[in-house]
């Protein structure tokens, strides 16, 4: 379908028949809310409100609208894309559900019914656009983009965790060492910031190497069918032959030179971070935190990562915002944990390439 054509869709005025009651019980008064759509916005309102240009959510809501379209003929059925562009909307804004269903033209029941629908819709694109690289010439151009920013070779990726605050759950595995309630998300990036891999569903108190070590990740990189190549992560990870950190106490030059890389080429992360942030605020507890269970803010996070790729694809810039919450402390691994192979591995890095 043409884009033009998709656009008068959406252009009806379609409304939202509501009922109110007058001052006699036996009688109702219809009242019609307009719902939310792309006309009448200009191109920078609607990057504004929906951190997506109009081509962009149109070619996503190609890409799901059989799942999200009502299956019946109902006149006010909500259509597809007012259920799309209400997700983004709470996506990007942090709003509570209820000022996005206001603005929506529905009621906050039916917002939230829909946002389970259209979270499920987008989710269904995971292989599509979180893919950790598993090809020769995959794998090849992402270390090329790495040693292009940072000089540092054979990196497959930067790994690292971020926490996204919850409504506090039940149960108190959820508070962090900052004494909020979260999620504790792990994520590997390529050297354009786009998310290769995520793991969402850990509680706030789960230290980070702990979500690798029991991620399919871990079992990908520990099974000798990839090329020589390894992720950089913080001390927050055991060394390994295939996950490289820095040097605690660089003693030379070429340490020293070996650290000035591994930073530089692991802050791609935690610009990362700060990208899908800035763009959807829900995820950053400056923008408050997620109204859900910790299962639904998982379906939330993965949403928010998918468009996060759509975007680092289709060119989409966002501007950082500087108010976003620093990240809870992580204690580093102990001594006993790095592997003697790894420190092998990190020190033949040193000697051939940073000596």
């Amino acid at each position: 379908m043409e884009l033009r054509t998709m656009f008068h869709i959406h252009e009806q005025g379609v409304k939202d028949e509501l009922m109110k009651q007058d001052s006699n019980p036996r009688h109702r008064e219809r009242i019609f809310r307009p719902r939310i759509s792309l006309f009448g916005l200009n191109e920078e309102e609607v990057r504004s409100r929906y951190r997506f240009s109009t081509e962009v959510i149109l070619e996503l809501y190609e890409q799901i609208q059989n799942d999200i379209e009502p299956n019946c003929e109902r006149n006010h059925a909500v259509p597809g894309m007012v259920k799309l562009l209400s997700a983004l909307h709470y996506f990007a804004s942090a709003s509570f559900q209820g000022t996005v269903s206001a603005l929506s033209g529905i009621s906050q029941p039916s917002f939230s019914r829909h946002l389970t629908q259209v979270l499920k819709a987008i989710n269904k694109l995971t292989p599509q656009y979180i893919i950790f690289p598993s090809d020769k010439a995959a794998i090849q151009t992402t270390k090329d983009g790495f040693y292009k920013i940072s000089a540092f070779p054979n990196v497959m990726g930067a790994i690292d965790c971020t926490h996204v605050a919850l409504s506090p759950p039940t149960e108190d595995i959820y508070r962090n060492s900052k004494n909020f309630h979260s999620l504790n998300v792990q994520m590997v990036c390529g050297p354009d910031m786009r998310i290769l891999n995520l793991v969402a569903g850990y509680p706030g108190s789960t230290h980070d190497s702990y979500i690798l070590k029991h991620s399919s990740l871990h079992s990908i990189l520990t099974s000798g069918n990839l090329p020589k190549g390894w992720l950089l992560a913080d001390d927050a990870y055991p060394i390994t032959e295939w996950l490289l950190t820095p040097i605690k106490d660089p003693k030379n030059a070429a340490e020293k030179q070996y650290n000035a890389a591994h930073k530089t080429a692991h802050s791609v992360i935690e610009r990362t971070f700060a990208s899908l942030k800035s763009r959807f605020r829900c995820l950053d507890r400056s923008g408050g935190v997620l109204q859900y269970s910790p299962e639904k803010g998982a379906q939330i996070i993965l949403a928010c990562c998918i468009l996060h790729n759509l975007a680092i694809i289709r060119n989409l810039d966002v501007d950082i915002v500087d108010d976003l919450e620093a990240p809870p402390p992580v204690a580093p691994v102990s001594e006993e944990e790095n592997t003697q192979a790894g420190k092998q591995t990190r020190m033949r890095v040193i000697e051939r390439y940073f000596t």
